[in-house]
């Protein structure tokens, strides 16, 4: 050890100290790594870090409630999605058929027994909602009035005698809790001011259409989030941003980085076994300090610097005008460098520049305001100028302020990093100002005239329930068990680590740009890496580029010396991470060539080569065809796992294409995979193919089930699908084609496979938090494996939220699987368990992720074809590899 300890990489390990010591972990979760220097670790040198168990934090003056015991034969009947704020329902059907809301073959509920018991807590409150009746009115205006704010003030002259509460969603319904006037139908024409002297005269035809009892059903949760929204809206020290709500009183300052993070709420209500519930979460809102005159005088200051890429980097994006009050914000969809802030326009038969009119109107003074700024341009999606065309507004950059990101500051690692520590609250600290907004909106007396006069009553209580945590899976190497980490569900891949399949490297190749001292140090650490992880690897013919990194000398040699060798495998050295060579080379070597490929940067090789040697290699063995470990799985037979995703916006030759992508497990242990692509409408959701020519899901899942038959000498009997990419608006949409088309392939491949299909929702609001059992004024991130599948889940399609990743920074967030079809007999135990063990096998991540890794090869593969590939698919070659990790 001492003479091997003068190579600087051995050094870095022995220091790391991979005895196993056995002193108790910091978390209370179990032993820990020891700092002894032998493999065998003696006693360890102390504490280890191993245990990670939930860090509770305290929190102060927080009231939970239990489930409250609504009665289950008010609730709805069919299936009511997520409604908006502005009361408009987001389930959607092909083609205009109405949505029904009925999922006949969604099977049993997905309630488990298996696991420990724990107490969490959730972002959820209970709301009242059925305890008066309301009469429904349609309201129509003759000639049609598009401008929402229009809308309403014509609604409030004509039922400003009717002597009762109103409430108008801003559209085409009206509320009332009795009959107006007692009539059925109205018509009263106002007068409304369309600029300067000139009126109009509207006819404001109201209709009734519906009396809706007290009960609990879609059109009671629409007019809850009418009225909620009107709420929201009434609050002053509350700013719409986008459809949001946000307190710019409460902003916190990040002057290093020239913006500020407004605190808002985000908000949804459910429908839930326990009856209807407020779901809510902190959110943040980004909005430069400095100006968009700043940002386009630095851009203007590179050289090189054309107006396109002013352009391309500011339209689309959300600015906020500084001197409007109250605040809002508007989408810029053009920069008009033939106009500037100078110029004259006509203002009520006036010629008056846009910077003396600024300063007229709303008294600014901004010495900026007489440079020759070009004018941001915004055209409106509802309101219409004289002749019809839809109104056109422009501003002055000086004056407005960006909120969001631009991609260049999405691509500062740094910058995005300090952002997040302010963003990511930890969970005491957001059950705490999650409730405290709650009161802060229930004392206010403009929000809770609002919501009084209707019966609907909130409580800032926030839900105790109970849940489960999930024993974590026996996993494996090529030689033993894997010991997991407690609480963080991890595990390490170290010396003597033998993978579970290892591929044969005995036909690859290595391009690089130059042949330094560097790389074949590098190349020496993946031969000794592969004697400890038990993968073959042969001498490799190098070809190099003479020193030349240029996107073009890297297709030359390719096309004219490594296609001539036909190489198994090829790693490609480049000097940095950059777009080219990468997209050049991928997409020659994955459609035409059929080879697959591992890219390292000079950069990463010159550091820790060791380390990067184990972790190259690793991916190099799974892009092959081998697999470094896996878990038990317990198979009621045999069995296969389908991940669906689509990407959209991709690098495709036709603009904003989008790529669906389909991977399916091929043998009980889930180490082999069947891979495919297909393009869809640009921005589609539905995967259907674009052309006629492209495999659909029909084709795909009779293609997976003969490979799978050749592998296994058997079809699957079960096929259990995770649909990730929509959204509960399109639940129905999904049930009516997708899980159709499957059944389709399955019948025609002659099969008797039973499916069960479960759409997967990561982008939800709903947070869960585990109580310390000693201290329920405490709580932390609940453990990777704890499951909820009562009282928050909806009441009628079977669901349940799993917490799978440990989080180091801030709140974890659940991801929800909805079973939308199911005509097996596999009972929730053992779905709930292979969605936490499909968890533990994804290759690039020595730890659990948040969905079954079939769902991540499937969102990877298609951002990978959608970017890289243009839409293209991979040669057959590549079918069944893992060549996109």
């Amino acid at each position: 050890l001492r003479r091997l300890a003068n190579r600087k990489d051995l050094t870095f390990y022995l220091m790391k100290g991979y005895g196993k010591g056995k002193g108790k972990g910091e978390g209370g979760g179990g032993g820990g790594k020891g700092k002894g220097f032998d493999k065998g670790g003696g006693k360890g040198g102390g504490k280890g870090k191993g245990g990670r168990a939930p860090q509770f934090q305290a929190v102060r003056d927080i009231t939970y409630a239990g489930p409250p015991g609504f009665n289950r034969d008010t609730l709805p009947s069919n299936f009511v999605g997520p409604i908006t704020w502005s009361g408009k329902s987001t389930e959607r059907s092909r083609d205009g058929e109405e949505v029904t809301g009925e999922f006949p073959n969604r099977g049993p509920d997905c309630k488990g027994t298996i696991g420990d018991k724990v107490e969490v807590v959730v972002n959820m409150s209970p709301v009242d909602l059925t305890s008066q009746q309301r009469n429904q009115y349609r309201v129509d205006f003759e000639p049609e009035v598009e401008l929402r704010r229009r809308r309403s003030y014509l609604v409030q002259e004509c039922l400003k005698e009717c002597g009762q509460p109103i409430s108008y969603d801003g559209d085409h319904l009206v509320y009332a809790a009795n009959l107006i006037n007692g009539k059925k139908e109205i018509v009263q024409p106002v007068q409304l001011s369309v600029g300067g002297d000139e009126t109009q005269l509207i006819q404001v035809k109201l209709k009734w259409t519906a009396h809706q009892k007290a009960a609990l059903n879609k059109q009671t949760v629409m007019f809850f989030c009418t009225q909620f929204k009107a709420a929201m809206g009434a609050q002053k020290d509350r700013v719409c941003i986008g459809g949001d709500y946000f307190n710019l009183n409460q902003a916190e300052q990040v002057s290093e980085h020239m913006c500020q993070l407004a605190p808002g709420l985000d908000c949804t209500i459910y429908t839930t076994q326990c009856g209807p519930v407020l779901n809510t979460d902190l959110m943040f809102k980004h909005i430069r300090t400095d100006t968009v005159w700043d940002l386009m005088q630095q851009m203007q200051r590179r050289p090189n610097c054309s107006n396109q890429q002013l352009i391309n980097t500011f339209t689309h994006k959300v600015v906020m005008p500084s001197y409007w009050d109250p605040k809002k914000s508007v989408i810029i969809d053009n920069i008009r460098f033939d106009l500037s802030s100078t110029d004259k326009f006509n203002c009520k038969g006036e010629m008056i520049s846009y910077a003396d009119y600024i300063k007229k109107k709303y008294g600014v003074q901004n010495h900026d305001l007489n440079k020759k700024q070009p004018m941001l341009e915004s055209t409106s999606r509802t309101e219409r100028d004289r002749d019809g065309n839809f109104k056109v507004t422009h501003f002055i950059p000086s004056l407005c302020h960006l909120t969001g990101s631009t991609d260049e500051m999405k691509a500062d690692t740094y910058r995005c990093r300090e952002l997040i520590k302010k963003t990511a609250v930890r969970p005491a600290e957001r059950i705490q100002k999650i409730q405290q907004n709650i009161k802060e909106m229930l004392s206010n007396k403009d929000f809770v005239a609002k919501l009084q006069p209707w019966g609907i009553r909130m409580t800032p209580d926030l839900l105790r329930i109970q849940a489960r945590r999930l024993p974590s899976p026996a996993m494996r190497n090529g030689q033993s068990l894997i010991q997991i980490k407690e609480g963080s569900e991890s595990w390490d891949i170290k010396f003597e680590w033998p993978q579970l399949v290892a591929a044969k490297f005995s036909k690859w190749a290595i391009l690089t740009y130059n042949q330094n001292e560097e790389l074949r140090y590098f190349i020496d650490q993946l031969f000794r890496v592969s004697r400890d992880l038990k993968v073959p690897l042969e001498t490799p013919k190098i070809f190099d580029t003479k020193g030349d990194n240029r996107p073009k000398a890297y297709m030359d040699v390719l096309k004219t010396q490594v296609a001539k060798l036909e190489p198994d495998f090829l790693m490609v050295v480049v000097p940095r991470n950059t777009d080219e060579p990468y997209k050049s080379v991928k997409k020659f070597l994955g459609h035409e060539a059929g080879i697959p490929s591992q890219f390292v940067t000079h950069q990463n090789i010159s550091k820790d080569p060791l380390l990067k040697a184990t972790k190259v290699l690793v991916q190099m063995n799974c892009k092959l065809g081998g697999a470094p470990w896996t878990v038990d799985l317990k198979f009621q037979g045999p069995t296969m796992i389908i991940g669906l995703d689509v990407h959209h916006g991709g690098d495709l030759e036709h603009k904003g294409g989008s790529v669906a992508a389909f991977v399916a497990t091929m043998n009980k242990e889930c180490t082999k995979y069947y891979s495919r692509t297909f393009v869809v409408k640009a921005r589609q959701q539905i995967l259907e193919p674009n052309t006629s020519d492209q495999p659909g899901l029909k084709k795909l899942i009779k293609d997976a089930m003969e490979q799978f038959k050749k592998e296994n000498k058997v079809a699957p009997a079960h096929i259990i699908v995770y649909r990730d990419g929509g959204s509960e608006g399109e639940l129905e949409e999904i049930y009516k084609y997708e899980t159709k088309q499957l059944l389709q392939g399955i019948k025609e491949f002659e099969s008797k496979a039973k499916l069960t299909f479960f759409v997967v929702l990561k982008k939800i609001r709903t947070r869960y938090f585990m109580l310390n059992p000693t201290n329920d004024k405490e709580v932390g991130n609940p453990y990777p494996g704890t499951v909820v599948d009562t009282a928050i889940v909806n009441n009628y399609i079977p669901e349940f939220f799993l917490v799978c990743q440990h989080v180091n920074q801030g709140s974890a967030t659940p991801t929800k699987y909805q079973k939308i079809y199911d005509d097996s007999s596999l009972p929730a135990n053992s779905l709930q368990m292979y969605t936490w063990c499909a968890s533990h096998l994804y290759y690039n991540w020595n730890g659990t992720i948040r969905t079954p890794a079939v769902l991540k090869y499937a969102s990877t593969l298609a951002k990978f074809t959608g970017q890289y590939l243009r839409g293209k698919e991979v040669s057959a070659k590549l079918h069944g590899r893992l060549h996109y990790l």
